[in-house]
């Protein structure tokens, strides 16, 4: 018995052995077809939570039960399950799906198969950015998208990117279904007057900049009626959907990714030294003196010689020659750091990341960071029961500068400082400006960059909860809450020792705003799969509601010392707080039906409530609807075995746009003081009919795909019409207000597209892929209430733009510059009323800022490990309305000819100037009495057309080892070369920071782009 029980017991321990024995199980997986290697590929041990993935060369290795089935799974590939039956090698080869054109991308409330789309939809994939160090939302999309025009209005730290879609400013942006608030939440203005009055609207801040590019899994671009309506009130520029990433079944993966780089700017403006600049304004002088030797009434009966022959204060040669730009601006560092962890199983999944982003400026003491961390997880409860959470939080420092359409901002003194000013004096202390040449300037620049502090803080908390609820397999319920929380603090302080802030003894201004944003959203969908057709129906409710409140106070009278905080001021100035709030109450539906895979029909209906409408106009109606033909299914053209698929798609729709503000639609009152007593006054008047802003659009588009997706692209045409435009209209003064929001105005945006993506060579160890887009855009007025609306870009400016029917809404308005006169070097403008003087009656339209066409190329190239992206971007057509370069361009002016000063300093470009008679040349001569210049005219409209190479990176990824799967380098050079003609320091540029389409494409001492260089590692556990 001892024995029998002893022989159990044997093989009891032999089993037990048995059951636990594991096999190390390695190999590599291929492309069937190609026999290109397979990074990424998922591989999992049947029945359990055991996996891996494949590194960068297809290798993998998995331990795993002897007796196991490996399960592999990859994108676009159809599944495979392998038995291991005891062996140590398993080489896969992974087949092409054929329902390649079948991959989901997000659409409005849901998802939907490529193939079924019938509205313009364009996605941008996480592979097309997850190498490149893109430091925003808007970078992660430029010049890769047809239709989408991204440009970069300044080179301020922080600063939002402009986003065009077709034509329409300002698109709606929804972070994983919550639509987000995305203009600049800070009180703080950067544009000023010498008397410390707003005179503009410098670069604003954008909020879309609190997202880390490296936490986004796809972003979807809807850009016509049929894709975008589902979104109604807010949808008439577009929309962008952001999904970030979500935690996947499968073995836990860890990254790292960190780069550093330097900054530098990329086309300084080269200024005349002292010697040089000595030697203009003599000759001007000297030129000036020989008109009035020929002729002593030149000048005017009152004039005094003395002015040309009497010598400078402090305008002599002393060794003295500072370079202005190479005093403000430096060689800033860019650094970012991101650890993220992601993975799950059947029932649970998580994604998590935190990361940091510093970036200095390179103009000095400025910087812009921020924190970011993010946590998604979805929990499956049983077979019908799903729930989940996204929590997003952002903390952000940006610490501004003046510039960008202000007159006493770094830049704009900058332009005109005289070199022969040293920085600071023999004390160390600041040079006083006003005493040398230049008298354009409003202070020291260096001053101006250190003793005028503007600091913005913003933490911002985005979150959703949702829980989807299965009643069976076709019918799904969702419902989900979500916040979009932000507090931003503004802190700006003008020591007593600028000239902003002299006469007042130092000022400072704080203000705070806080708002809170609540969704919820109930989605019903049914999806009925039938041999020969498929039905999808969709419908909702949500609620929306928006509070914000913002408080300022402005201090003056600053002690010495160092004492900033508003409650060191001697007085308090001003003091103001507001409360303002709207709500949104919505009913949303969408049909899709497919009929044989072939016949495609959309339709979709949304109405919205909006509280910013009177009670009769509060409901907006927009509907929309498309179709499309799949005629590569059809049976003649079946044997086209090129044509893996061909999808002619139309729609047509309405949009809508509520973006007024609050409480337009009613008139009412407002505190305000009556020396000293407290009372109230009219703070608007109301148009009672105010209604929807409306953009009908029509698309009509071609899907290609050829050799199995070797060559494809699209094809399309747009027309959208904007009406009942939600507009400032004048009024007549007698009202007591210069404008009303009213609906006036229609505009019309009409133009084609066209994008190509091309395997050219796809080889084992050689591939280079090719992406290409181009669009077209004619952009009319149609409808105006008064037609010739002059605006002006800067407050103490003439105008600078017309909205004129029949033309663009960036118009340049002035005076038509005709050249040099070669006999006299004197400038000629065209007098168009004959009355032999130049002035603003003789304005015209002397040009535009909207582009003709624009788009970008991309080339990537990989050779084994090693891998390379060239990135261009161009736009042409477009005009830069250039107010500032009057200044460096002034040829040796000397303001009005009273004064024994010199206006300011030159760039180089004057050397071309008319010298003698018989010159051919476009710059006038020098002189110190006469501005041979007109501001306000087309001698400084300059050719915007641009092409730049906006990256090349070069990187090398090392196999796998212990402790990581992949480790990637790269080198990169962002901004490398812009090819222009344009003489400011970049052609892409809008100092009004593009808010308003009306005034864009003007340049008022911008903030330079930079240059960067950056090396970079991508860490894969």
């Amino acid at each position: 018995m001892r024995k029998l029980y002893f022989i159990i017991l044997l093989l009891a321990v032999q089993l037990s052995f048995a059951q636990t024995e594991r096999v190390t199980v390695s190999g590599n997986v291929t492309d069937k077809q190609e026999g290109s290697a397979l990074p990424g590929v998922s591989i999992l041990e049947k029945g359990t939570n055991n996996g891996t993935t494949t590194d960068v060369s297809g290798n993998y290795s998995i331990s795993v039960s002897p007796e196991a089935t490996l399960v592999f799974t990859f994108v676009g590939y159809t599944l495979q399950e392998t038995p291991v039956n005891n062996r140590t090698t398993i080489n896969i080869g992974l087949a092409q799906d054929s329902r390649q054109l079948e991959d989901v991308i997000v659409v409005g409330y849901g998802t939907q198969k490529k193939s079924q789309v019938t509205g313009a939809i364009a996605s941008v994939d996480n592979k097309e950015f997850k190498d490149q160090p893109v430091t925003n939302l808007a970078s992660s999309i430029q010049g890769r998208v047809s239709g989408l025009n991204v440009t970069t209005p300044s080179g301020t730290p922080g600063a939002g990117l402009l986003i065009n879609i077709r034509g329409n400013n300002s698109p709606l942006y929804v972070v994983d279904g919550i639509p987000m608030i995305s203009q600049s939440n800070s009180s703080l203005s950067t544009s000023f007057d010498t008397g410390g009055n707003v005179v503009g609207s410098g670069q604003n801040l954008s909020s879309i900049s609190d997202i880390n590019p490296n936490d986004i899994e796809s972003i979807e671009i809807l850009k016509d009626a049929s894709a975008a309506s589902i979104y109604g009130a807010r949808a008439a520029n577009g929309v962008i959907l952001i999904t970030t990433k979500r935690g996947k079944s499968g073995k836990p993966s860890i990254n790292f990714n960190t780069y550093y780089g330097v900054q530098s700017i990329s086309r300084p403006i080269e200024f005349m030294g002292s010697e040089e600049f000595v030697g203009l304004v003599n000759e001007a002088r000297q030129n000036d003196l020989d008109k009035y030797n020929e002729d002593n009434t030149y000048f005017g009966d009152d004039f005094d010689p003395a002015i040309l022959t009497d010598p400078l204060e402090n305008f002599d040669l002393t060794g003295v020659n500072t370079n202005w730009l190479d005093e403000v601006t430096r060689a800033a560092p860019i650094s970012n750091y991101e650890l993220s962890l992601g993975g799950g199983n059947d029932k649970t999944k998580y994604f998590t990341s935190l990361s940091y982003f510093n970036q200095q400026g390179i103009l000095i003491e400025n910087f812009y960071d921020r924190i970011n961390y993010r946590l998604n997880l979805d929990q499956k409860v049983n077979d019908k029961l799903t729930v989940g959470t996204s929590a997003f939080l952002a903390y952000s420092r940006n610490k501004r500068s003046f510039n960008d359409n202000t007159y006493t901002g770094i830049i704009t003194n900058i332009v005109g400082a005289s070199p022969l000013m040293p920085a600071y004096d023999e004390n160390g202390d600041y040079t006083v400006f006003e005493d040398y040449q230049a008298n354009w300037l409003s202070d020291n620049p260096m001053k101006s960059a250190k003793e005028i502090k503007a600091l913005t803080t913003t933490t911002r908390i985005l979150g959703t909860a949702y829980a989807e609820y299965a009643f069976t397999p076709q019918l799904k319920f969702r419902t989900s809450a979500s916040a979009d929380l932000t507090y931003t603090i503004d802190n700006q302080f003008k020591s007593p020792i600028t000239a902003d802030a002299e006469a007042v003894r130092g000022e400072a201004f704080e203000a705070n705003y806080n708002n809170t944003t609540w969704l919820n959203e109930n989605i019903l969908s049914y999806t009925k799969d039938m041999s020969n057709n498929n039905l999808t129906l969709m419908g909702g409710f949500t609620l929306q509601k928006s509070v914000t409140n913002r408080n300022s106070i402005t201090g003056q009278g600053f002690p010495s010392g160092g004492l900033e905080n508003i409650s060191s001021a001697a007085s308090i100035v001003r003091a103001s707080g507001t409360q303002t709030m709207w709500s949104l109450m919505s009913f949303l539906g969408r049909v899709n039906y497919s009929l044989h895979d072939k016949y495609l029909i959309t339709a979709t209906m949304r109405a919205d409530g909006s509280s910013r409408f009177s009670k009769d106009n509060r409901f907006g109606y927009f509907p929309s609807a498309s179709v499309a033909w799949r005629i590569s299914q059809e049976s003649f053209l079946q044997n086209a075995s090129a044509l893996s698929d061909l999808k002619l798609r139309v729609s047509y729709g309405l949009t809508g746009d509520q973006e007024i503000g609050d409480f337009q639609n009613i008139s009412f009152y407002s505190p305000t003081r009556y020396y000293g007593i407290p009372g109230v006054r009219l703070r608007n008047i109301a148009d009672p009919s105010l209604t929807w802003q409306e953009n009908k659009m029509l698309n009509i588009g071609l899907d290609y795909d050829l050799f199995t997706g070797k060559i494809s692209g699209s094809l399309e045409f747009f027309q959208s019409t904007k009406s009942k435009l939600l507009s400032q209209d004048a009024i007549p003064g007698t009202t007591g207000f210069p404008t009303i929001t009213r609906n006036s105005g229609e505009i019309q945006n009409t133009g084609f597209e066209f994008s190509l993506n091309a395997r050219i060579i796809d080889k084992n160890d050689f591939k280079w892929n090719l992406g290409f887009n181009f669009t077209t855009i004619k952009n009319e007025i149609k409808k105006l209430t008064n037609d010739g609306i002059l605006v002006t870009a800067y407050s103490d400016l003439a105008p600078t733009h017309i909205l004129k029917i029949g033309q663009p809404i960036s118009s340049f308005w002035g005076v038509k510059y005709l050249g040099v006169d070669p006999d006299t070097g004197d400038p000629v403008y065209q007098d168009l009323d004959g009355d032999g003087d130049v002035d603003g009656d003789d304005s015209q339209i002397i040009g535009k800022a909207f582009p003709d066409a624009f788009g970008g190329l991309t080339n990537t190239f990989q050779y084994k490990k090693f891998d390379l992206s060239i990135f261009a971007r161009y736009s042409f057509g477009n005009d830069v309305y250039n107010l500032i370069r009057p200044v460096y361009e002034s040829l040796g002016y000397g303001n009005d000819g009273g004064l024994y000063s010199v206006y300011a300093n030159n760039a180089t470009t004057v050397r071309d100037r008319w010298r003698q008679p018989g010159d051919q040349t476009n710059t006038p001569r020098a002189s110190f009495i006469n501005a041979n210049f007109y501001e306000g005219s087309s001698q400084f409209v300059e050719d915007g057309s641009f092409v730049r190479i906006q990256n090349v990176n070069f990187g090398y990824t090392f196999g796998g080892g212990k402790i990581f799967s992949s480790v990637r380098t790269y080198f990169e050079v962002q901004n490398l070369y812009v090819f222009s003609k344009y003489k400011g320091f970049d052609p892409e540029v809008s100092s009004t920071g593009g808010g308003s389409e009306f005034t864009a494409g003007i340049d008022y001492g911008a903030y330079p782009q930079a240059r960067t260089f950056l090396v970079g590692f991508n860490f894969n556990f």
